[in-house]
């Protein structure tokens, strides 16, 4: 199953990078879904000779939350929202593509110079996971939008889940399951404030047009 988790990690990295190349907000949504549907699946890959119930406990929750849950509040939250794309980013797309790669070949490096104890299942799994939590910073950075620096946020955490993912028999499963959890909540409440300030900002216009109306008569 290394060849899985391998190529299961190239496409968490793949698809981060790609949410950095893209503009519009509903396909950077769909691609963390493919990205977190691709992460629910390494558990599952991690023990396939053995699958326990906890195993399955921990693909389902990861599933049903990263790929159904949170993708659903963020699209709940730019329904209320006027805007769809990024359009003015502090970096222009092709930029962060550039930087995006040099990230990733950073990341490859400093994990190529850590000195682990134990021998991990799959080499590519501390470099992969740096990479996508150095891609999900840059979008935060990088990006203007509140929504898109959820998103970023959502694509940090994705990377440290695979990191922990790599020391998946030393972590109890009380503790996977509050990341989990941490990361519906956390999603739930910026999607919140987000549709809060939203609203806020298209009644401001409208609260100051009365106030000149209320000056000149």
């Amino acid at each position: 199953m290394t060849t899985w988790i391998d190529t299961s990690c190239i496409l968490v990295v793949f698809l981060a990078l790609s949410i950095l190349a893209t503009y519009r907000i509903t396909g950077m949504i769909h691609i963390f879904v493919v990205q977190s549907f691709v992460l629910s699946f390494v558990p599952f890959f991690l023990h396939a000779d053995a699958l326990t119930g906890r195993d399955v406990m921990l693909v389902l929750a990861t599933l049903v939350l990263k790929a159904i849950v949170a993708p659903y509040i963020l699209f709940w939250a730019i329904r209320h929202m006027s805007m769809r794309s990024e359009v003015k980013p502090f970096i222009g797309f092709g930029t962060s593509i550039i930087c995006g790669t040099f990230l990733i070949a950073g990341a490859f490096w400093v994990a190529s110079s850590l000195k682990l104890p134990g021998k991990l299942i799959s080499d590519l799994v501390i470099p992969c996971s740096l990479s996508t939590v150095l891609l999900g910073f840059m979008i935060i950075v990088t990006r203007t939008k509140a929504i898109t620096q959820v998103l970023g946020y959502l694509v940090m955490e994705n990377g440290i889940f695979l990191f922990a993912l790599s020391l998946f028999d030393a972590m109890p499963t009380l503790i996977e399951m509050g990341i989990l959890l941490d990361i519906f909540v956390a999603v739930f409440i910026m999607a919140i404030v987000v549709n809060h300030i939203n609203e806020e900002f298209e009644h401001a216009p409208a609260s100051l047009r009365r106030t000149k109306m209320g000056e000149t008569l």
